[in-house]
């Protein structure tokens, strides 16, 4: 009840005195939160090399402080209006959009956790007043799990989870119905194909290029990002063109890859907004996180394996 009261609350708030409440509680959560704290660190130090400590660290409380609104903006938009939703989201490239979703074979968007992908994919529906299909993972907090499952259900959109989810995929796209998937977090190896990402070598789910190739579809990049005057600007970019080869397997690789330059370039224009909170390098560059290999190796034995 407390909590839902204390939702109802920030639900009232205008979007600058969530936005400055936001801004606080990200550099709170900066000093409290010292596991977070680290991984940011390490991955921005791991892709700026060549940065010094000060910059690193300016950047790692930008983060803290632009996730902090983040926060507050999904706890409050379940009390947005279809309305409210538009009027906080600008859109550029509507028009690409509609014409790829009018695509026989529907239209798959696919995006990153940058900027608040959450509140952009729901202003999105809002506005064009269509539904959409998104894939997510599940939550292990119920309260949070269900919370943001009702969210991303406004509207008449659904929501898949991803094990098992390939099937819905396709079949959703053979309907000629529109789904969003965001491809910028680490996978299991045995689920993924290994790519290029902000220099590095990591691994990728291949999932979007598989179902691109397979049902040819129109494939939109879709990023919003918060803008100097607090509103978030949704941009739509042009699907994505590729030639197909005559080996399926090469065609996933490169797939995945031209779709991942793509992210990250949208990643380096607003880098503070981006979700640097996971070890995104972990199964490449596991010295990267030391704490992670401590409890990788408790894990394994416990297992037996050592």
């Amino acid at each position: 009840m407390a909590q839902t009261k204390m939702a109802a609350l920030i639900g009232q708030l205008p979007a600058s005195g969530l936005e400055k409440i936001g801004r606080n509680l990200g550099r709170v959560a900066y000093w409290l939160d010292i596991r977070h704290r680290r991984i940011v660190r390490q991955n921005i130090a791991f892709i700026y090399p060549e940065w010094d400590p000060r910059q690193r660290r300016r950047l790692a409380k930008r983060i803290f402080q632009h996730f902090g609104i983040v926060f507050l903006e999904i706890l409050q938009a379940p009390f947005l209006s279809r309305t409210k939703l538009v009027e906080r989201v600008y859109v550029e490239g509507q028009d690409i959009l509609i014409k790829a979703m009018d695509h026989p074979r529907g239209c798959l968007i696919y995006s990153a956790h940058l900027g608040n992908w959450e509140l952009g994919l729901l202003g999105l529906s809002a506005r064009l007043n269509r539904s959409s299909m998104t894939v997510a993972k599940p939550i292990k907090w119920k309260l949070a799990h269900k919370w943001l499952t009702t969210l991303r259900s406004r509207f008449g959109n659904q929501v898949f989870f991803k094990d098992g989810a390939m099937p819905w995929m396709m079949r959703t796209l053979r309907e000629g119905q529109t789904l969003t998937i965001l491809i910028d977090q680490g996978v299991r190896r045995k689920e993924a194909v290994d790519v290029i990402f902000f220099g590095k070598q990591t691994l990728a789910t291949p999932a979007a290029a598989l179902l691109a190739l397979r049902c040819r579809m129109p494939v939109v990049p879709i990023f919003c990002v918060r803008d100097a005057r607090g509103k978030y600007h949704l941009r739509i970019l042009p699907p994505m063109v590729y030639q197909r080869t005559a080996s399926l397997r090469h065609d996933i690789q490169a797939y995945t890859q031209l779709l991942m330059d793509t992210l990250e370039d949208a990643i380096r224009d607003d880098p503070e907004q981006w979700f640097w909170f996971h070890k995104r390098w972990k199964r490449t560059y596991p010295e990267l996180y030391p704490e992670y290999q401590v409890i990788r190796k408790r894990k394994r034995q416990k297992k037996g394996i050592e």
